[in-house]
């Protein structure tokens, strides 16, 4: 029997023919493509401006091979905030660990604008995470959180790996990094919410870090005059 073509999937329905259902996303990455395109259009649009139709015009998907795949435009959505935030991960990960430790207060100024930089970057942009959080609160509020805590462990597991067990170690560790991933990721998100590019955000992103760096370099010099006075 031929399918009907005019069958489409509407944001909370859609076609659960036995054609429909025996469609497949051929190929490893191209789960990944869809939901990098998806997510391209979300921040354009957000969750509730966009169509199920222009989701599959973007990705070149059918409506009703999305709702096989992925459900409902909302469960979409959830998916591709989270593939957002994964890339983000990633994307920190390998920033921080190339990041070169010559100097403590350079290279904490230099992770604080990874932090920042990567909420700019491709798959990786923040503007998604933000329409998250106006449009889906509940569910989004949990992600970010949860990002925020995955990005401190980055930089814990750093401040681990360049610095033996010392007294700055502990600072670093106990004051700065909580303080600097907050700030940071948060800074990142604003830039991408007003849709800066990464050559218009680095600058600000810079003078930013250069911020963090200068108050780690006061909280860890305390403990010394500190001392000396004593």
């Amino acid at each position: 029997m031929k399918q009907d073509s005019t069958m489409k999937l509407c944001d909370d329905g859609a076609d659960t023919s036995a054609g429909a259902r025996a469609e497949r996303l051929d190929g490893p990455n191209r789960r990944a493509q869809v939901l990098r395109t998806a997510a391209a259009q979300f921040a354009i649009t957000g969750l509730n401006g966009t169509t199920t139709l222009a989701l599959a015009k973007a990705t070149g998907v059918s409506e009703a091979m999305l709702y096989v795949h992925f459900g409902d435009k909302t469960r979409l959505f959830r998916e591709a905030v989270e593939f957002n935030s994964e890339t983000r991960l990633r994307s920190l990960d390998r920033h921080l660990s190339s990041i070169p430790a010559e100097n403590q207060i350079d290279w904490i100024e230099s992770m604080a604008e990874a932090t920042m930089m990567i909420c700019l970057a491709g798959a990786g942009n923040a503007i998604l995470m933000n329409w998250a959080l106006l449009e889906a609160p509940e569910f989004a509020t949990d992600l970010y959180r949860n990002e925020i805590g995955s990005a401190r462990g980055l930089w814990d597991r750093e401040v681990a790996r360049r610095l033996a067990a010392s007294r700055a170690r502990e600072i670093l560790t106990l004051h700065i990094v909580p303080y600097a991933v907050n700030t940071c990721l948060a800074h990142g998100l604003w830039l991408a919410t007003l849709r800066h590019t990464p050559e218009s955000a680095e600058p600000l992103a810079r003078q930013f870090a250069i911020s963090i760096a200068k108050s780690a370099s006061t909280v860890l010099e305390q403990p010394y005059r500190r001392l000396h006075v004593q």
